[in-house]
């Protein structure tokens, strides 16, 4: 009877230590999660709140050329996407989201696409019909001077433009652009 009270007791102490190391390994793998988060401050825009924005002169879908100096004295959310980028299509209905939201408060938007390819920007914006304004210049994102004078280092960014002309700031996804207007506005 001794015997069994002693296995009974070494097997409860086994158990213990066991579910011990196995908390004490959970706890570990929970920093090694917070650090696969991966730090996208680095991917911002090298434009910064205060500098004034460059010119933007491209074409719509029309040919119709379309500046940024067109909307002098109103806010402007400029949405830097590509038909060939996932993050970007996976944000698509976030952004309309924010323009159903915003636009009435007088803010624009201007879609600035990267796409070099003019077949697959026509059907993406024949698939989402975008309520705004849609410009590219079909020249790849990575040797595109407008990704050069606005300093586009991940797309998709949207960079808010203040009446004066300035940046106003920068967002990597809609949610933080609809954070970042709710200051200004």
């Amino acid at each position: 009877m001794k015997v069994i009270k002693i296995l009974a007791v070494m097997a409860l102490l086994a158990c213990a230590v066991s579910c011990g190391n196995r908390q004490k390994k959970a706890e570990s793998e929970e920093p090694a999660a917070a650090e696969e988060t991966q730090d996208m401050s680095k991917y911002m825009p090298d434009l910064k709140a205060g500098d004034t924005a460059p010119e933007l002169e491209m074409n719509t879908p029309e040919g119709v050329l379309l500046k940024l100096s067109d909307f002098a004295g109103k806010w402007v959310v400029l949405d830097f996407w590509a038909s060939w980028c996932p993050d970007c299509r996976a944000e698509f209905s976030a952004v309309k989201e924010l323009y159903e939201a915003v636009s009435p408060k007088g803010v624009e938007f201007i879609g600035v696409s990267f796409d070099h390819e003019i077949d697959a920007w026509a059907k993406c914006l024949n698939e989402q019909l975008f309520p705004w304004p849609q410009v590219c210049n079909l020249i790849k994102w990575k040797e595109n001077p407008v990704s050069e004078a606005f300093g586009i280092h991940w797309i998709p960014t949207m960079m808010l433009i203040d009446p004066d002309g300035k940046v106003a700031g920068a967002a990597l996804t809609a949610e933080d652009m609809q954070a970042l207007l709710s200051s200004k506005l």
